[in-house]
Order: C-alpha cells, then structure tokens, then sequence
C-alpha cells in the first residue's frame, strides 16, 4: 500500500496559493470540523446539525493519520475536510464512503475536486486488500453542487432514503405504556436486560434481507451503543415466551439539532425477524418509543427510511403519522453492481 501523506502534495498542488493540507487531528479539530459540516448543511438546507463528540465518534470510526484530510487557509482556519470511511466488517460487501465538505464561502476554487481526488485514491488502497469492493458516497438531495462533483468524477445515483418528522402537535399520542397491547407470546425488555452480542447478532439477521445491509461486526456495534447520542433508556427489546430476542428498537437523542427540527428523539434502529413480521411489532415498539418520548415533554419523533424498503416500512411510519422532513441521495462509482 502506498503512504496516504504522500498524496498530500498533490492536492496542495491543486489548491490556490496561500492554502495548506493535513490529516485531521482529534485532539484539536473537533470543534472546527463540526462548524465547516454545519456551514455546509445549512447552506443546502439541511437541518442536522453535528457536535463536536459527533466529530470525534467520527474520527474514532477511521484512521485519522491515513484516511483524513483538512484544508487551511492563510489564517489557519479549516476550510474543507475529507475522509475514506470504511465498511468492511462484512468480507462480501467491502465498501468505503467518500465523505467531505467545502465551506460555502470557498467553493469553486477547485478544493472539492482535489479532495475527491484524494478520498478516491485513499478508498482504493483501503480496497485493494478486498473482492468486488465498492466505492459510495451519499449527500443530501437538494444539495446540487454535491451530486453535480460526484457525477463528473463517475458517480451515478443508486439509492434514496428518506427522513420522516412525527409532532406531537399535530399527532394525539399517549403518555402511559399501558395504552398499549403487546401480543400474546411476546414480551417487552428493557435494553439493559438483553446482551449486547445477543442483540448485535438479532440487528444483522433482520437486515440480512434489506437492499445494501452488511453484518455490523463488535466493534461497529460498541462504537454505536457507546456514542453520545445513545439513549438505552428509552431503547426496547422484544422477546418470545422462550426469552429469544426478536425484535428491537433503538432510540437516538441529538440536543445540537433542536434548532433546527425540536426537542426531539430519533428510532435509530429498528429490526424484526423475518419469522415474525407482519405481526404489528415494529408499529408496537415506535409506538411505545413516541409514548415514552411524550412522557417526557419531547415534541416529536425523526425516523429514517429506505425509499424503496422491502419491508413498506416508509409507508408503515405514514401511516403512524410520520412525514418527510428531508432526503438523501447514495452515489456509486462506474458501473459496480450492489445490492
């Protein structure tokens, strides 16, 4: 494998006179780096918002010193940021995103190009130790400036997904889980009574059959139950007479996009074996997720969804009352085929 810093002379070399280039550091980025994200998703209209813990879970998930990159200007201050984000904790989807942002105020200047360029030759080193890797990226929908950049560098669309916004306000909800009827042979669980390894395990067989979904392997999984935003609280798991776990959801708190879309709680994962579907246990668990948010004076509940789920989940939360707030678009590069 080639070094990563070697690479760095070329994007200098693409820069304008006066910009510099290095790896981003954890220890003194963090705050910069969420501002530039938030410049950016504010400019395209999009209402997340990222802390600077949300940056460090970030540069936690990568190799900062060989898959990040930071443009400078004259006066230090980060303009841009790139990274190779890797997903290959399962061999037969091998896959890395290119991630980035160019502050509104620097654009076309040629920095976007130079960190595609680097991201790209980044993911196919990382790529180069595997089979039929795949090279993706995603941004929001209305973010135009950003699909335009991918489709010239070889890009094509190949998903949407959705993101959904329940009010309270605008929907009656209840605040006492006895409102609610958990069908017979099953029963409700506190996150903390379940393993975690047993949960991880039940998380990978009911995305098993989803468009694009890959075994999250431990270290994946730790990094998601220890991440800020966590909330096991108000997380839930459903079991079988037997104790077997079957279904689970799991509930997201970001206090950064309260601006921006209200005092509010996320379903960030939600899965149901495919042995047990059609049974009502996914609109039993939101629905006990939106009891417990209300309880707690939240406004509302954000969900996201594939726009092409196998499952008719987008049209499961319609009906539960949730709405689309914003979208995402997931790019491939050339002609890879992925599924």
């Amino acid at each position: 494998m080639s070094d990563p810093h070697a690479h760095l002379s070329t994007v200098i070399a693409a820069l304008p006179r006066g910009y510099s280039v290095r790896h981003a550091d954890p220890a003194r980025d963090l705050e910069a780096l969420a501002e530039l994200v938030n410049a950016v998703a504010e400019d395209v209209g999009e209402p997340i918002r990222y802390s600077a813990d949300d940056m460090r879970e970030n540069l936690d998930a990568v190799e900062p010193a060989n898959d990040t990159i930071v443009v400078s200007d004259a006066a230090g201050s980060i303009v841009a940021w790139g990274s190779a984000y890797r997903v290959t904790d399962d061999p037969s989807k091998p896959r890395v995103f290119l991630m980035g942002a160019v502050h509104p105020q620097q654009r076309a200047q040629g920095i976007g190009r130079a960190l595609f360029t680097w991201t790209h030759a980044r993911a196919e080193e990382i790529l180069a130790a595997y089979h039929n890797g795949t090279i993706q990226a995603h941004c929001t929908d209305t973010d135009e400036r950003t699909q335009h950049l991918y489709a010239r560098f070889g890009m094509r669309p190949i998903r949407w997904y959705t993101s959904m916004q329940l009010h309270f306000s605008r929907r009656p909800t209840s605040r006492d889980l006895a409102t609610t009827t958990i069908p017979a042979g099953y029963h409700a669980r506190a996150f903390h009574e379940v393993d975690a390894e047993v949960l991880r395990r039940l998380r990978n067989d009911c995305f098993s059959d989803h468009w694009g979904a890959s075994e999250m392997g431990g270290e994946a999984w730790a990094q998601l139950l220890g991440s800020s935003g966590f909330r096991p609280n108000d997380s839930e798991i459903l079991v079988t007479d037997e104790g077997t776990p079957v279904a689970y959801q799991l509930t997201f708190e970001y206090p950064q996009d309260s601006a921006t879309i209200g005092h509010t709680q996320w379903v960030g994962n939600l899965g149901v074996q495919r042995q047990h579907r059609g049974r009502g246990l996914a609109t039993l668990l939101i629905e006990r997720h939106l009891i417990r948010a209300r309880a707690r004076d939240y406004e509302g509940s954000m969900i996201d969804v594939d726009a092409d789920s196998l499952t008719g989940a987008n049209k499961l939360y319609e009906r539960i009352g949730y709405a689309r707030r914003f979208g995402e678009v997931r790019y491939i590069l050339g002609d890879a085929s992925f599924s």
